[in-house]
């Protein structure tokens, strides 16, 4: 008997293991995605320096968390690559910048901060230009990857922190950001957003670390700028060739995620979840597309309802083969009448194989507050259809991820 017990717990600590490979490799992929193009194309260095205040839940069932809710200094450094028209992804979504941040923050010198230790992050992102010129612009910067931090939560050493429940933890970051230029080379940054820490409950407790700040720093390109690529440059299709074509798009993907609830209850605790999800799409433009799904959840660690079923909104913004999913959702909760829904989030990337196969990691919450992870792959069906000759109008075919 001891011999299956002991087999089941290798098993589930490989499980967890090829989990962290798996988010890595991600990782790395952003990493390799930002910096494999030559130094001459666009490079700027990035110092900043941000107030933030650490925001957590205090209600009923976490009240505890509410002596970290303080003010708290950060710093990042970014190194990053401002796209200019090589590739028609880059025309469509107006110039992105890609690059790498790191981040750090000592929270506050305190006695009740030194139990949340310390926070180093570093993570890959990607800045949308939203509003402005070359000058000045509003941009807003999405950036996801990995976090240490230095104490977590312990039974008897450090009880209080409900918020952290392991050392390595995703790092999630949101933000506006306005830019002037004040010199050819050299920019003024200020930005407003959050920072976002948490495990996705794969070791629980796991409330996660909500940081609004605001910060302000410099840019400087690394060698003089190259001037964009004007739009009118790219091909365009011809009218003609898709005259009364429409799309629309309907995919299905299968993820798997795991809670590590051991140190919380005490005993060996492991629970394996499962979800099956179906999105039906409609082609908006060239980057984007809007639609709906639906999604079954088998949550195992959950005592009265374990499955779920739920509904959601859904978005995708393409960007070459990678693609973000973010979709807005209802589900079943448990069979109280009172907390019978459940509004949640849930944030996802994909990863384009070809035109069909995909990889996607998903990201759900609720509340402000991490549910699950998970990772698994799916497939993507691309339908057309025609308009009766009537009603055909001039129409310029979406450009799938290639």
């Amino acid at each position: 008997m001891k011999f299956f017990v002991l087999l089941q717990f290798e098993m589930e600590r490989e499980i967890q293991i090829k989990f962290w490979k798996w988010l890595f490799a991600l990782f790395m992929l952003g990493v390799q995605t930002s910096f494999a193009q030559p130094i001459h194309k666009n490079y700027e260095i990035e110092a900043r320096a941000h107030f933030g205040y650490l925001y957590f839940q205090n209600d009923q069932y976490h009240s505890a968390l509410g002596r970290y809710s303080m003010h708290a200094p950060a710093y990042e450094f970014s190194f990053h690559r401002n796209t200019y028209g090589q590739h028609r992804w880059e025309v469509v979504h107006n110039y992105p910048s890609i690059g790498l941040t790191f981040y750090y923050s000592p929270f506050r010198n305190n006695e009740v901060s030194k139990e949340l230790g310390k926070a180093f992050a570093l993570y890959p992102y990607i800045n949308f230009h939203v509003v402005g010129s070359e000058s000045s612009k509003l941009t807003f910067k999405l950036g996801v990857g990995l976090s240490y931090l230095t104490n977590k939560y312990h039974p008897t050493e450090n009880y209080h922190n409900f918020a952290i429940g392991s050392h390595l933890n995703a790092a999630i970051n949101l933000s506006f950001e306005y830019r002037q230029r004040i010199l050819e080379r050299l920019h003024w940054v200020t930005s407003a957003g959050l920072t976002h820490f948490s495990n996705g409950s794969t070791m629980t407790p796991n409330m996660g670390i909500n940081i609004f700040s605001v910060a302000t720093g410099f840019s400087w390109y690394v060698l003089p700028p190259k001037s964009l690529i004007d739009k009118k440059m790219r091909p365009v299709p011809y009218a003609f060739e898709f005259d009364g074509k429409r799309h629309f798009a309907t995919d299905i993907q299968y993820t798997i995620g795991y809670k590590d609830m051991s140190q919380q209850q005490g005993t060996h605790s492991f629970y394996l979840i499962h979800n099956l999800a179906g999105h039906f799409m409609v082609q908006l433009s060239e980057r984007d597309r809007l639609g709906i799904g639906i999604e079954y959840i088998r949550d195992n660690s959950e005592e009265r309802t374990k499955d779920k079923i739920g509904g959601l909104i859904a978005y995708e913004m393409m960007l070459d083969r990678v693609s973000f999913m973010f979709n807005l959702g209802i589900r079943n909760n448990n069979p109280l009448p009172a907390d019978a829904f459940l509004l949640y989030q849930k944030v996802g990337a994909r990863y384009y194989f070809n035109d069909n196969l995909f990889a996607t990691l998903s990201f759900t919450t609720y509340d402000i507050k991490a549910d699950f992870i998970s990772f698994g792959i799916g497939y993507h069906i691309k339908h057309k259809y025609y308009l009766p000759r009537h009603e055909k109008k001039p129409h310029r075919s979406p450009v799938f991820p290639r």
